[in-house]
């Protein structure tokens, strides 16, 4: 197998651990993966080694998408200064908007290593954001505000949107969540 076939192959793996994870969280079984993508186990361990070690891979693939679509929200010349900084935090691709959030939670919860990539990917590369802030405050459509504290605020609201959903109190979308959670975050930094 040469290089490109390799790496299409690890995405099309990844596709089907996206679609087995948000059918069964991690209860799904490499041989259930390997039935769906129609190949055998033995190719799937060639690529990766286990099971978490698939689901870390899918949880990069994930954020790398979503740093994409966050950089074709910030190049968007169609869009304000505020609605940028609003979408760039709670971008999530299309073909994500389905991703049963509970059980990425669960994960996260249950699995330590997936915990460690999941919080690493959230905590880092905060720079376009912040970037988006400065632009705001110099175009005086937003406060100055303590960047590191906007950060843990939109982390801790994450959390909580997650949290009110693994519990079952909300009748809105995970997207409809985020969607009046930064817009509650905004109120305080947005000049009117």
């Amino acid at each position: 197998m040469d290089i490109n076939e390799m790496k299409k192959t690890k995405i099309a793996i990844i596709d089907a651990t996206i679609e087995e994870f948000n059918n069964k969280g991690m209860k799904f079984t490499m041989d259930e993966l390997a039935k769906r993508l129609h190949m055998s186990k033995k190719t799937i361990y060639k690529i990766v080694d286990d099971k978490n070690e698939l689901v870390i891979d899918a949880i990069n693939y994930c954020f790398d998408l979503v740093k994409k679509e966050e950089a074709r929200i910030i190049n968007d010349p169609d869009l304000d200064i505020v609605e940028k900084l609003k979408r760039t935090v709670i971008c999530i691709p299309d073909r994500f908007t389905n991703l049963d959030w509970m059980k990425v939670s669960e994960a996260v919860a249950a699995y330590p290593r997936i915990y460690e990539q999941f919080k690493l990917r959230i905590d880092n590369d905060w720079e376009p954001t912040f970037k988006l802030i400065d632009e705001g405050v110099k175009q005086g459509k937003l406060r100055p505000v303590n960047k590191e504290l906007f950060k843990i605020m939109v982390e801790a609201g994450f959390e909580g949107v997650l949290k009110i959903r693994n519990e079952g109190n909300t009748e809105i979308s995970y997207q409809e969540s985020l969607e009046e959670m930064i817009s509650i975050v905004m109120v305080g930094i947005e000049i009117k």
